[in-house]
């Protein structure tokens, strides 16, 4: 290789690396744009001794992620499982107080759980029917899996219907490193104008590609999508506003995380945290 060719691929390379903007120790976020599709992802280090990942409080339920991010000091926040018409998840989620007590726990559904600085994905009819939570710092649910062993579900491979699986909707995922330390919080938009949002296979395929997750699951998408960076929400909600959810996953700076406390340390915000 020349020296020229060289320098060439540094540079590039060099650039790439320049699109991940750091937004907090251990945590970078990246806006993908491209014709037809406008993604937005923030990387957590969960290696990192500075952050933790979190998932709601049952206290919780019910918040816009934009609200329940400013309650808890979040560097980044997302939107979580599905729910019911009470804001109860469909799934089994773990909080800072233990399980939730209101869950459906529906056998289908993938749950990402969060233990010794590591991330894994798991089937929740694996886990038995009363799965343990001690050792778990944290656990939410999802479905359906889209990246499994490093290889993105194509439309054949995926469950659900045409409308649901197969259509494009604005979407929310979550993704995961081989080695576990590094989960990749997803938020694609859609509805408006040259961007119709991704299907599920879309959505694996990008994040196979473009994130090299070797795990991924789906979680609740439309109209309730959303992603907050920093001090804000950094996509366009659907619906123009952002809807209440049922639970939420973050990454705050462990200085600021309280536990089973309902509000967190009285510190700078952590969007001005370097």
């Amino acid at each position: 290789m020349t020296r020229k060719l060289l320098l060439l691929v540094v540079f590039i390379a060099s650039a790439a690396r320049a699109d991940w903007r750091n937004v907090a120790p251990g945590v970078d976020y990246q806006e993908y744009r491209e014709a037809n599709y406008d993604v937005h992802v923030t990387r957590v280090n969960v290696a990192s001794d500075q952050v933790r990942i979190v998932v709601s409080r049952e206290s919780d339920k019910g918040s816009k992620v934009s609200d329940y991010a400013k309650k808890v000091n979040a560097v980044a926040a997302i939107n979580g499982d599905y729910f019911d018409d009470k804001f109860n998840p469909v799934g089994f989620t773990i909080g800072p107080c233990g399980p939730w007590t209101n869950t459906k726990d529906m056998k289908r559904e993938i749950v990402l759980q969060i233990a010794n600085q590591h991330g894994v994905l798991r089937k929740r009819a694996d886990l038995g029917d009363t799965p343990a939570s001690d050792g778990l710092d944290a656990a939410i649910s999802g479905w359906p899996i889209l990246v499994n062993a490093c290889k993105a579900l194509g439309p054949k491979e995926l469950p659900g219907s045409d409308a649901f699986t197969r259509s494009p909707h604005p979407r929310t995922a979550l993704g995961i490193s081989d080695d576990g330390t590094l989960i990749y919080f997803v938020v694609a938009d859609g509805r408006r104008t040259g961007v119709p949002g991704l299907t599920l296979a879309e959505l694996a395929q990008f994040m196979a590609d473009k994130l090299s997750v070797c795990s991924a699951m789906n979680l609740d998408g439309g109209g309730s999508a959303a992603m907050w960076v920093g001090d804000r929400i950094v996509n366009r909600p659907s619906d123009g506003v952002e809807r209440p959810v049922g639970d939420h996953v973050a990454v705050v700076l462990r200085r600021d995380f309280n536990g089973c406390n309902n509000a967190p340390p009285q510190t700078t915000s952590s969007a001005t945290q370097k």
